[in-house]
């Protein structure tokens, strides 16, 4: 059928160019807005200047978008969570999939990076546990397999298989992902300066500053990442928000597959999303901002405790033995004190936070001395020795015991409530919005520590109902610094700090603060 004479006109192309006249741009952002959403994804970054203008002006501001589905059959959970993220146009800036144990890792990341095409960082990521709204339901759900949490006669049909797909489009920021490389003929050397200088670099081509916005971090379980993000606190400001999961098993591709490394000679002891803001933006496109907050599971009881000897086992875990401080003279027998202790407790999960103090050479520079504290699970003991998950504890360290506690938690899940309400009514003054957000959890908590459904999701589902989020609930070791809402700057660098929590849940949350109106010009 012939085309009518109006629509000849509007799709007439310029000169030799062979793109869309500037006059009809509306037709390309009207055609741009029908295709299938993955469509648009995979073939907007393929195409000419002026197609990707028109896709800039459908997508001026930020998109998150996620989706859940407990579907055992891998490639049908995929279409669906696919399908469900891209239901409108999306040209994402990255993608971060979480999915049961029982999924294979490797097929899982082939499919999702052949389905949305190059160009994209990816990184998925096996859970124990999923968060996120469910593609049949439409309503966001928690799943801990292996747990009683309302869904019992589910899990024990379909255990740690589902997924969830977050997929994010960031304008103002430039992402992608930066590995921690690991040399295989060298496991206990990771490039730890090289990885740095990479996050730098990256950030100061896009900002011109040398710290991101926000980093999601992803942890080989294999690797401690103590030290790790202990020299990421200590290099980074305040302001760069740093979350993730410190005990992971994942895989992940670059924006530009020729910088992925050489599987031969490397292998990943973690993985990095770095958020970097784009110095190149255009001013009508505003800001994207970073929020953490974190609610503990833990709390500190029994005596003040200093190591006297430390036997590492297999790289994996430590034997420590200890004195008590006031009876220095005294080796204690350990493993009597934390019977005991364990005998005063509910819930018998135990861990012992340790203060250090180690001198780092960062990026080449003179030694320092920083101070930090890490979490390490107490897994059995025997005479004058306790048994820890982890390594790098040294003579001469403090620590004390800590236990999980459900009340506690449950306060500080109010604090991370009203601290993400306090957000909410200020944006809300200002014309400000939170788009999405990520959580990540401890598999020891959900309704088998709580008692009832719903609560590691419940400050962000009472404050944001209907935002997308994507969570997961991991093997422990949470990752969550930066500015935290609720907390003074100054106020953060007395006493030692821990990046990686413990029986915790950080929240993530992304707002969105539109550019300043610009001022009326009225002619006289």
């Amino acid at each position: 059928m012939a085309a009518k004479p109006d629509m000849v006109a509007e799709v007439e192309m310029t000169d030799a160019k062979g793109v869309f006249s500037p006059a009809h741009d509306h037709v390309s952002v009207n055609i741009l807005a029908r295709p299938p959403a993955v469509s648009f994804a995979s073939s907007a970054a393929c195409v000419g200047k002026t197609w990707n203008q028109s896709c800039n002006k459908i997508l001026s501001r930020p998109h998150f978008s996620s989706a859940l589905s407990l579907n055992p059959d891998l490639h049908a959970a995929l279409d669906e969570v696919l399908a469900d993220a891209f239901s409108k146009p999306l040209r994402p800036d990255f993608i971060v999939a979480y999915i049961g144990i029982n999924f294979s890792l490797e097929e899982t990341h082939h499919l999702i990076t052949e389905k949305v095409g190059p160009g994209i960082p990816v990184i998925t990521n096996k859970a124990k546990g999923l968060i996120g709204t469910d593609v049949q339901t439409d309503k966001l759900r928690e799943v801990v397999w292996g747990s009683t949490d309302g869904d019992s006669e589910w899990n024990e049909n379909n255990s740690n298989q589902g997924i969830v797909l977050s997929v994010g489009y960031m304008p103002g920021l430039k992402v992608d992902v930066i590995p921690l490389l690991r040399p295989k003929n060298e496991q206990q050397l990771t490039m730890v300066d090289h990885f740095l200088m990479e996050i730098m670099d990256f950030t100061c081509a896009a900002s011109g500053s040398l710290s991101p916005s926000c980093i999601i971090m992803f942890g080989d379980k294999n690797e401690d990442m103590n030290p790790i993000l202990t020299i990421l606190d200590q290099v980074m400001p305040d302001e760069t928000a740093i979350v993730g999961d410190a005990s992971a098993a994942f895989l992940c591709t670059r924006m530009d597959e020729a910088e992925n490394y050489n599987k031969d000679v490397f292998s990943f002891a973690a993985a990095a999303l770095i958020f970097a803001r784009d110095q190149y933006k255009p001013e009508d496109i505003g800001e994207t901002e970073f929020h953490v907050t974190v609610s503990n599971g833990i709390i500190p009881f029994g005596p003040h405790l200093k190591t006297v000897s430390v036997l590492e086992k297999h790289c994996l875990c430590s034997w420590v033995s200890a004195i008590m401080l006031g009876f220095e003279s005294v080796v204690i027998d350990c493993y009597d004190v934390l019977m005991e202790l364990k005998s005063q407790i509910k819930k018998p999960d135990m861990y012992i936070g340790v203060t250090q103090r180690r001198n780092y050479s960062i990026l080449e520079k003179p030694p320092s001395s920083i101070r930090s504290l890490s979490f390490h699970e107490v897994k059995d003991g025997e005479g004058d020795f306790i048994l820890v998950d982890g390594i790098g504890i040294k003579p001469g360290d403090i620590f004390f015991f800590y236990h999980a506690d459900a009340e506690n938690a449950l306060i500080t899940i109010d604090q991370a409530c009203r601290k993400l309400k306090t957000l909410r009514e200020d944006y809300e003054k200002n014309g400000r919005e939170v788009f999405g957000g990520f959580i990540f959890s401890c598999e020891n908590r959900g309704v088998s520590f709580f008692k009832r459904p719903g609560v590691d999701s419940k400050p962000f589902a009472m404050n944001f109902p209907g935002v997308p989020v994507a969570g997961m609930f991991g093997n422990g070791g949470e990752i969550g610094r930066g500015t935290l809402l609720g907390v003074k700057k100054n106020l953060r660098r007395n006493g030692p700090r821990s990046c990686v929590h413990a029986y915790s849940s950080v929240y993530l949350a992304m707002s969105y603060v539109p550019p300043p109106e610009a001022p009326m010009i009225i002619d006289e």
